[in-house]
């Protein structure tokens, strides 16, 4: 005769099942995030890769900041606004060119999955900012976005007034004092709560005085530093100058 389980043995099955799953979910969530975050060292990966190739055709100066201050120049890192009637889009930007193909998932962490809050802090009609990581830009000068007094101060090249006549500013990798441990592209805040409480990411510039990296790994961020290697560091790491002001 077939003998059926018992409601007292499918409960321990049923108990048995859910004590296993609950061991398993966590390491399995635990997998995907260190998956999603091997994907965002890739991204900064060829973003640096593109950098050094682009400071090599440019007789080693580097390209404007892309900070919505500074308005639109061709020379910005980064093509971001998403107007594309009257600016490139995001495929033409100076780097990508030397990437080869990119996607759109090239400029942001799979991890970064909200935009609530740049949406709610965005200051203008440029739109948000809809990707993760940006370049070294200093610079304190009410008078001229990106500069201290009439000093470039760096990482990026400042590109100032006219679109057809900017005041130009530039910024070589020579004058960067070991490069090794100058944070060049940084992973920034979105704002959310998986983050610091920092301001959410607004444009292509990280003000490493003002602006907050990520910690949406583990309280880390990744980071390209200024001779092209990647590293994720505590969020805490970019808010030391020595870290990210190319001078010292």
């Amino acid at each position: 005769m077939k003998r059926g389980f018992t409601l007292i043995e499918l409960l321990v099955v049923i108990a048995i099942i859910a004590v296993l799953a609950g061991l398993l979910l966590p390491a399995l969530s635990s997998a995907k995030n260190k998956a999603a975050q091997a994907n965002c060292i890739n991204n900064l990966k060829q973003l640096g890769t593109g950098m050094m190739m682009y400071l090599d055709d440019n007789r080693n100066t580097f390209p404007g900041m892309a900070s919505r201050h500074n308005g639109y120049h061709p020379e910005d890192w980064i093509y971001w606004r998403t107007d594309h009637a009257l600016y490139p889009p995001i495929e033409k930007s100076p780097i990508v060119t030397h990437v080869g193909s990119a996607s759109l998932d090239l400029f942001r962490c799979p991890m970064d999955k909200s935009d609530a809050d740049r949406i709610t802090q965005v200051p203008d009609f440029d739109g948000i900012y809809p990707y993760s990581y940006s370049l070294n830009g200093y610079g304190t000068s009410v008078s001229g976005f990106g500069m201290d007094g009439s000093t470039n101060m760096g990482m990026s090249s400042v590109f100032e007034g006219d679109l057809a006549n900017p005041t130009v500013h530039l910024f070589r990798q020579s004058s960067i004092n070991n490069p090794s441990s100058k944070i060049m592209l940084a992973e920034e805040t979105a704002g959310d709560n998986t983050n610091n409480g920092g301001q959410a990411v607004q444009d292509g510039r990280w003000m490493p005085d003002r602006d907050m990296l990520t910690m949406r790994h583990g309280h880390k961020a990744d980071v390209t530093f200024a001779d092209g290697h990647v590293k994720s560091e505590d969020w805490k790491f970019g808010m030391d100058p020595v870290n990210s002001r190319p001078d010292l």
